[in-house]
């Protein structure tokens, strides 16, 4: 089976293929595709099973979306069309059966996520135009198995408006520089990084071009290998109502050294409570409010 496949939609023309990897370990496992509507957007998409089988699923309730696999194995499952949502959620009995994304396709996503999939290791480094249709990445890929985050891999998402968990509870070391730059209409990064213990580093400017954020609560709550805050990081962001956790660390033994902003001088001031908990290490730790520390 080519990677590069190029299938015929259901509602006619040629699109990109959505193809990921699972991985079964018994014979006649049952896979069920994590879709759902949108709004008013429903799925209407070819599914290649890649074990000699296909079909044509037309809502978020076609029974074709569940398939038995007979035999263990592994299998590249390719879809074409309309797929407004797809969602594994963390659910306990797929999210260990994915492995890799080969391909985002073009399928007209307008939310995604791989929350849970501790076995996926793998995603495409480029080709990420078909992602420009999403508007929500709330848990993204929050407590998978990805390791370092593709350079470019939000360059094409324009529309997205939440960063809910996106990639918290991960074990990246670094962000890609400018990893948000096309993201300017993001009103929350609420928790987006949070409890990323291997994280050690922040880029410079990170946030400059996402000047809608209201919520930055627990964006880098627990991130215990941070070593400074890059300054001026906040600067762009002026709509802020809350940074509540932002750097809130479980206890005293972290890395974060160097100053805090001083974003309680803000007028009107955000809400900050324990924004600053815990990280000591901060030159400027004695003079930061109480209720934000």
């Amino acid at each position: 089976m080519g990677i590069a496949r190029r299938l015929t939609s259901v509602t006619g023309g040629e699109l990109e293929s959505f193809i990921f990897r699972i991985v079964t370990t018994s014979a006649n496992q049952t896979y069920e595709l994590p879709i759902a509507d949108y709004g008013s957007n429903t799925p209407n998409f070819t599914v290649n099973w890649d074990d000699g089988t296909d079909n044509v699923i037309q809502s978020s309730s076609d029974v074709n979306k569940l398939h038995t696999f007979s035999s263990a194995g592994t299998y590249d499952i390719e879809l074409n069309g309309t797929v407004p949502s797809f969602k594994v959620d963390n659910n306990s009995l797929y999210r260990s059966l994915y492995t890799a994304v080969i391909s985002w396709g073009q399928c007209s996503f307008r939310t995604i996520n791989f929350h849970g999939c501790n076995n996926l290791t793998s995603l495409p480094t480029t080709d990420f135009e078909g992602l420009s249709t999403i508007f929500n990445l709330d848990n993204f890929l929050r407590s998978s198995g990805i390791t370092t985050l593709p350079t470019g891999l939000l360059d094409y998402m324009v529309n997205v408006t939440s960063l809910v968990d996106s990639f918290s509870f991960m074990q990246i070391s670094s962000i890609p520089s400018g990893f948000f730059d096309s993201c300017t209409q993001i009103t929350s990064f609420n928790s987006t990084f949070n409890q990323c213990f291997s994280l050690s580093a922040i880029p410079s400017g990170l946030f400059d071009n996402n000047t809608n954020v209201t919520n930055f609560s627990s964006t880098f709550k627990s991130c215990t290998s941070i070593g400074s805050i890059p300054t001026g990081l906040f600067d762009n962001c002026t709509s802020v109502t809350t940074f509540f956790s932002v750097f809130r660390m479980p206890t005293t033994s972290n890395s974060l050294v160097g100053n805090a902003p001083e974003l309680w001088t803000r007028n009107p001031v955000p809400l900050g409570l324990y924004a600053f908990r815990n990280a000591t290490g901060l030159s400027n730790y004695a003079s930061i409010p109480a209720n934000w520390k």
